[in-house]
Protein backbone atom coordinates (compact mmCIF):
# COMPACT_ATOMS: atom_id res chain seq x y z
CA UNK A 1 0.00 0.00 0.00
CA UNK A 2 1.53 3.88 -0.89
CA UNK A 3 0.71 5.85 2.00
CA UNK A 4 -2.48 7.31 -0.20
CA UNK A 5 -3.76 4.00 -0.96
CA UNK A 6 -5.38 0.90 0.66
CA UNK A 7 -6.08 -2.35 -1.12
CA UNK A 8 -8.88 -4.45 0.55
CA UNK A 9 -8.86 -7.95 -0.92
CA UNK A 10 -12.65 -9.70 -0.53
CA UNK A 11 -14.65 -12.40 -1.08
CA UNK A 12 -16.96 -9.77 -3.32
CA UNK A 13 -13.89 -7.97 -5.25
CA UNK A 14 -10.97 -5.79 -4.78
CA UNK A 15 -11.57 -2.50 -2.59
CA UNK A 16 -9.55 0.25 -3.78
CA UNK A 17 -9.62 3.21 -1.37
CA UNK A 18 -7.92 6.53 -1.48
CA UNK A 19 -6.90 8.88 1.63
CA UNK A 20 -9.39 12.02 1.65
CA UNK A 21 -8.21 14.17 4.03
CA UNK A 22 -8.54 12.75 7.89
CA UNK A 23 -10.17 9.97 5.84
CA UNK A 24 -10.46 7.38 3.18
CA UNK A 25 -12.84 7.43 0.12
CA UNK A 26 -13.62 4.11 -1.71
CA UNK A 27 -11.85 5.05 -5.28
CA UNK A 28 -13.28 1.64 -7.47
CA UNK A 29 -13.66 -2.08 -7.16
CA UNK A 30 -11.97 -4.51 -9.08
CA UNK A 31 -13.20 -7.79 -10.07
CA UNK A 32 -16.53 -6.93 -8.25
CA UNK A 33 -18.50 -9.98 -7.32
CA UNK A 34 -15.03 -12.56 -7.21
CA UNK A 35 -13.10 -13.69 -4.46
CA UNK A 36 -9.86 -11.38 -4.11
CA UNK A 37 -7.45 -13.67 -1.78
CA UNK A 38 -4.69 -11.18 -1.32
CA UNK A 39 -3.38 -8.21 -2.92
CA UNK A 40 0.16 -6.87 -2.80
CA UNK A 41 1.17 -3.24 -3.70
CA UNK A 42 4.54 -1.31 -3.91
CA UNK A 43 5.72 0.96 -2.13
CA UNK A 44 4.59 3.97 -4.99
CA UNK A 45 1.12 1.94 -5.29
CA UNK A 46 1.35 1.70 -9.07
CA UNK A 47 1.98 -2.34 -9.51
CA UNK A 48 -0.59 -4.16 -7.72
CA UNK A 49 -0.83 -7.77 -7.70
CA UNK A 50 -4.11 -9.29 -7.00
CA UNK A 51 -4.96 -13.31 -6.56
CA UNK A 52 -8.17 -14.40 -7.36
CA UNK A 53 -9.40 -18.24 -6.39
CA UNK A 54 -12.35 -18.65 -8.55
CA UNK A 55 -13.22 -22.21 -7.73
CA UNK A 56 -14.10 -23.92 -10.46
CA UNK A 57 -11.89 -22.03 -12.56
CA UNK A 58 -9.04 -22.36 -10.44
CA UNK A 59 -6.79 -19.91 -9.23
CA UNK A 60 -5.95 -16.57 -10.81
CA UNK A 61 -3.41 -13.79 -10.77
CA UNK A 62 -3.26 -10.46 -12.34
CA UNK A 63 -1.20 -7.22 -12.08
CA UNK A 64 -1.44 -3.58 -12.73
CA UNK A 65 0.99 -0.98 -13.18
CA UNK A 66 -1.15 1.89 -12.73
CA UNK A 67 -2.51 1.63 -9.51
CA UNK A 68 -5.49 -0.83 -10.32
CA UNK A 69 -7.32 1.14 -12.88
CA UNK A 70 -7.02 -1.56 -15.66
CA UNK A 71 -5.30 -5.45 -14.84
CA UNK A 72 -3.78 -8.21 -17.07
CA UNK A 73 -3.79 -11.70 -16.48
CA UNK A 74 -0.83 -13.55 -15.81
CA UNK A 75 -0.31 -17.22 -15.41
CA UNK A 76 0.10 -18.23 -11.93
CA UNK A 77 2.67 -20.42 -10.48
CA UNK A 78 2.56 -23.91 -11.00
CA UNK A 79 4.37 -27.00 -9.93
CA UNK A 80 6.94 -28.70 -13.07
CA UNK A 81 6.17 -31.83 -14.41
CA UNK A 82 7.52 -34.60 -12.72
CA UNK A 83 10.10 -36.55 -15.59
CA UNK A 84 9.58 -39.54 -15.96
CA UNK A 85 6.36 -40.45 -14.08
CA UNK A 86 4.23 -42.30 -15.43
CA UNK A 87 0.84 -40.90 -17.23
CA UNK A 88 -1.05 -41.79 -13.84
CA UNK A 89 1.22 -39.51 -12.29
CA UNK A 90 0.75 -35.68 -12.05
CA UNK A 91 2.62 -32.75 -10.46
CA UNK A 92 0.36 -31.09 -7.65
CA UNK A 93 -1.85 -28.42 -9.02
CA UNK A 94 -2.16 -24.88 -6.96
CA UNK A 95 -5.26 -24.67 -5.54
CA UNK A 96 -4.22 -21.10 -3.85
CA UNK A 97 -1.91 -18.35 -3.92
CA UNK A 98 -2.03 -17.55 -0.05
CA UNK A 99 0.94 -15.41 -0.09
CA UNK A 100 3.60 -12.46 -1.86
CA UNK A 101 6.20 -10.74 -0.99
CA UNK A 102 8.71 -8.39 -2.47
CA UNK A 103 12.14 -9.64 -2.98
CA UNK A 104 13.86 -7.29 -4.94
CA UNK A 105 12.46 -4.30 -7.14
CA UNK A 106 10.54 -6.19 -9.88
CA UNK A 107 11.22 -9.56 -8.12
CA UNK A 108 8.89 -11.04 -6.47
CA UNK A 109 8.31 -14.68 -3.55
CA UNK A 110 4.71 -16.36 -3.62
CA UNK A 111 3.44 -19.10 -0.91
CA UNK A 112 0.57 -21.08 -2.27
CA UNK A 113 -1.19 -24.40 -1.49
CA UNK A 114 -0.14 -26.86 -1.63
CA UNK A 115 2.77 -25.66 0.71
CA UNK A 116 5.13 -24.48 -2.48
CA UNK A 117 7.53 -21.57 -2.97
CA UNK A 118 7.95 -19.81 -5.90
CA UNK A 119 10.20 -16.67 -7.39
CA UNK A 120 9.38 -14.47 -10.32
CA UNK A 121 12.52 -12.59 -11.36
CA UNK A 122 10.18 -10.24 -14.00
CA UNK A 123 7.48 -9.28 -12.17
CA UNK A 124 5.37 -11.99 -12.02
CA UNK A 125 5.54 -13.12 -15.97
CA UNK A 126 6.94 -16.19 -15.00
CA UNK A 127 7.52 -18.76 -11.77
CA UNK A 128 9.76 -21.09 -10.04
CA UNK A 129 9.18 -23.46 -7.87
CA UNK A 130 12.03 -23.31 -4.39
CA UNK A 131 13.47 -26.65 -5.39
CA UNK A 132 15.52 -26.70 -1.84
CA UNK A 133 12.27 -26.11 0.34
CA UNK A 134 10.19 -28.48 -1.49
CA UNK A 135 12.66 -31.16 -1.81
CA UNK A 136 13.07 -30.97 1.81
CA UNK A 137 12.45 -34.61 3.50
CA UNK A 138 10.53 -33.05 6.41
CA UNK A 139 7.79 -31.74 3.86
CA UNK A 140 6.26 -35.08 2.94
CA UNK A 141 5.22 -34.80 6.65
CA UNK A 142 3.79 -31.26 6.35
CA UNK A 143 -0.14 -31.91 6.54
CA UNK A 144 -2.93 -28.86 6.10
CA UNK A 145 -3.93 -26.83 9.23
CA UNK A 146 -7.67 -26.28 8.50
CA UNK A 147 -7.13 -26.98 4.69
CA UNK A 148 -6.87 -30.10 3.00
CA UNK A 149 -3.07 -29.21 1.55
CA UNK A 150 -0.48 -27.22 3.69
CA UNK A 151 -0.21 -23.70 2.59
CA UNK A 152 2.80 -21.35 2.76
CA UNK A 153 1.09 -18.59 4.30
CA UNK A 154 4.17 -16.06 5.36
CA UNK A 155 6.81 -14.57 3.52
CA UNK A 156 8.80 -12.13 5.34
CA UNK A 157 11.93 -10.87 3.43
CA UNK A 158 14.82 -9.29 5.61
CA UNK A 159 14.63 -5.36 4.89
CA UNK A 160 18.37 -5.41 5.42
CA UNK A 161 19.46 -8.34 3.05
CA UNK A 162 17.19 -9.38 0.64
CA UNK A 163 19.17 -12.61 0.51
CA UNK A 164 17.12 -13.39 3.87
CA UNK A 165 13.27 -15.00 3.91
CA UNK A 166 11.42 -16.61 6.34
CA UNK A 167 8.51 -18.34 5.36
CA UNK A 168 5.83 -20.19 7.72
CA UNK A 169 4.01 -23.15 6.37
CA UNK A 170 1.05 -24.32 7.82
CA UNK A 171 1.84 -27.53 9.84
CA UNK A 172 4.96 -27.42 8.30
CA UNK A 173 6.83 -24.67 10.46
CA UNK A 174 9.06 -21.86 9.60
CA UNK A 175 11.82 -21.95 7.64
CA UNK A 176 14.82 -19.42 6.74
CA UNK A 177 17.41 -19.29 3.62
CA UNK A 178 20.35 -16.69 3.96
CA UNK A 179 21.13 -17.51 0.95
CA UNK A 180 17.92 -15.97 -1.73
CA UNK A 181 16.35 -19.38 -1.25
CA UNK A 182 19.06 -21.74 -2.65
CA UNK A 183 19.11 -23.17 0.79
Amino acid sequence: MSQNRLHVATRKGLMIYERAGAGWTHLRTAFAGAPVSLSLASDDGRTVFAALNLGHFGTKLHRSDDGGATWTELAPPAFPKVEGAEETEKAPAVVGIWSLAWARPGQLWCGTAPGGLFHSADHGATWALNESLWNHPSRKRWMGGGTVDPALHSIVVDPRDPNGVAVAVSCGGVWRTADGGKT
